[in-house]
Parts: C-alpha cells; sequence; structure tokens
C-alpha cells in the first residue's frame, strides 16, 4: 500500500484526505455512514459552523428557525441536532430546541489534557511500528509546514490541511484503527473548543512558530522509536501552545 502523503502547499487549495479519523474529523466532518440525506447535510453545515466559530458556547438555536434557514421540515433539523448532541457539541431544551454546550474554564482544560494523552498514545504505537520510509515522510511534512510563511487566510487553510495530513499519517504509523476510530469525536471536539478562543474571521497573526518547533519535535520522537519520547512530545506539542493551535486550525 502506499502510504505517501501530499501536504498542501502554502496559498494553494488542494484534494482533502480522509484516510484516518484526524483528517476525517478535522476536515471532512460528517461521515456518509453516521447521517444520510437532507439531515447529513444540514449536520454537515452546523458543524461547520461550529468548529469555524460561527455559533459561541452557550448560544440558544431554534429548530423552528434553523428549519427555515435549511429551507426544510423540522424533522431532519432535530436528528441532526441529536447528532451533533451525541458528538458532544449541543444540549437539547425542551420546548426551546438546542443550545452550544459551555464547558467551564476547567473542563475545557481537563479536555485539553485528557486528548493530549489519548494522541499521545497513537504516537507511541506508531513510534514502535513505522516503517523507515514513514518517518521520513512524517519529518518532510513536519518541515513543509514549518516553511509556511502564514501570512494570510490562504497559508492559514494550508496549516490546517497540513496538521490533518500530518495526524492521518501518525494514524496510519500506528496501526490501530479501532483506538483511533474510537477517539475520532475526540478530535472533532478539540478543534471545536479551539474555535472559542479566537474571534471570527480572525487574521493569521503571524507565523506560529513554537508549534512549529514542537511538531518538529514530535516527528522526531516519532522517527526515534522512543515510545516514552514519543508520548511526551505529543504532550508538549498539543498542550505548550494551545494559543497557535486556535489560530491554526
Amino acid at each position: 500500500m502506499n502510504t505517501s502523503v501530499k501536504t498542501p502547499l502554502a496559498g494553494t487549495e488542494s484534494p482533502r484526505d480522509a484516510r484516518s479519523g484526524w483528517a476525517r474529523s478535522m476536515v471532512r466532518g460528517i461521515r456518509p455512514h453516521d447521517l444520510a440525506g437532507k439531515a447529513g447535510e444540514i449536520a454537515a453545515e452546523l458543524e461547520d459552523r461550529l468548529i469555524r466559530g460561527g455559533y459561541r458556547f452557550g448560544e440558544t438555536l431554534s429548530i423552528y428557525a434553523l428549519a427555515t434557514q435549511f429551507n426544510a421540515s423540522r424533522q431532519p433539523v432535530a436528528a441532526a441536532v441529536l447528532y451533533l448532541k451525541s458528538v458532544g457539541y449541543l444540549d437539547v431544551i425542551p420546548q426551546v430546541g438546542c443550545r452550544v454546550v459551555s464547558p467551564s474554564a476547567q473542563e475545557v482544560h481537563d479536555f485539553f489534557v485528557m486528548f493530549s494523552r489519548t494522541e499521545a498514545v497513537i504516537a507511541r504505537f506508531a513510534s514502535e511500528r513505522h516503517t523507515a520510509q514513514e518517518a521520513a515522510e512524517l519529518l518532510a511534512l513536519a518541515q513543509e509546514m514549518a516553511a509556511n510563511p502564514f501570512q494570510s487566510r490562504y497559508d492559514r487553510r494550508a496549516m490546517a490541511d497540513g496538521i490533518s495530513h500530518f495526524h492521518d499519517q501518525i494514524s496510519a504509523m500506528a496501526r490501530s484503527q479501532l483506538l483511533v476510530d474510537r477517539i475520532s469525536n475526540l478530535r472533532r471536539i478539540f478543534r471545536f473548543y479551539l474555535s472559542q478562543q479566537r474571534p471570527a474571521d480572525s487574521d493569521p497573526g503571524g507565523t506560529p512558530a513554537s508549534m512549529n518547533q514542537l511538531r518538529l519535535a514530535l516527528a522526531r520522537a516519532i522517527a526515534s522509536r522512543d515510545g516514552a519520547l514519543a508520548e511526551q512530545a505529543t504532550s508538549d506539542y498539543i498542550l505548550n501552545d494551545l494559543d497557535d493551535w486556535a489560530r491554526v486550525v
């Protein structure tokens, strides 16, 4: 099987890869077998708005208003809402509609810690199970992202897609699809929580230099086949620069 991955160049659009849970959750969102038809279309659009910061923590959404927006009956809207509730985006309010979840700052922090540890396990497996070619490709991806000038929204899009490819590669190297599938919703909520920490349509705001260096360190740790080092590098990469994560994804 060809495991090579091409990351998008800065300033350009590129095909999106849905090979692993990370790419699927960070880029594509709703999977075809999750929810079909009009309900799936509505859920996909609502999730896109949620992960891009279009709805804020605690914001109330009306089923009736959403049905009007999507030119649909209440049934597919309600199905979409229930699906997004199951992922962790929304709370259902009887007789009202739904509300975007509103975790406390401590709960968000705790989630980030838990998420970093699950990703660290995948990185450990990747460090133990990869081929030399896969490790070289992962490092090349990290180096290419570090060269992104990050001066425009296109650059930010390229960086976000590149991160999806980077973690897609780690997931493939871990050779544990069951684990990847089980935590895919966590990856979606990770991006959603990050979106709440930045203003909508904000400018890139300068190269995420620290994040780039931490990603390079993670790629090198995985290549070294040192599982403990890969786990620590993953935790550092995710937790030590959450402000840059919010700007980038």
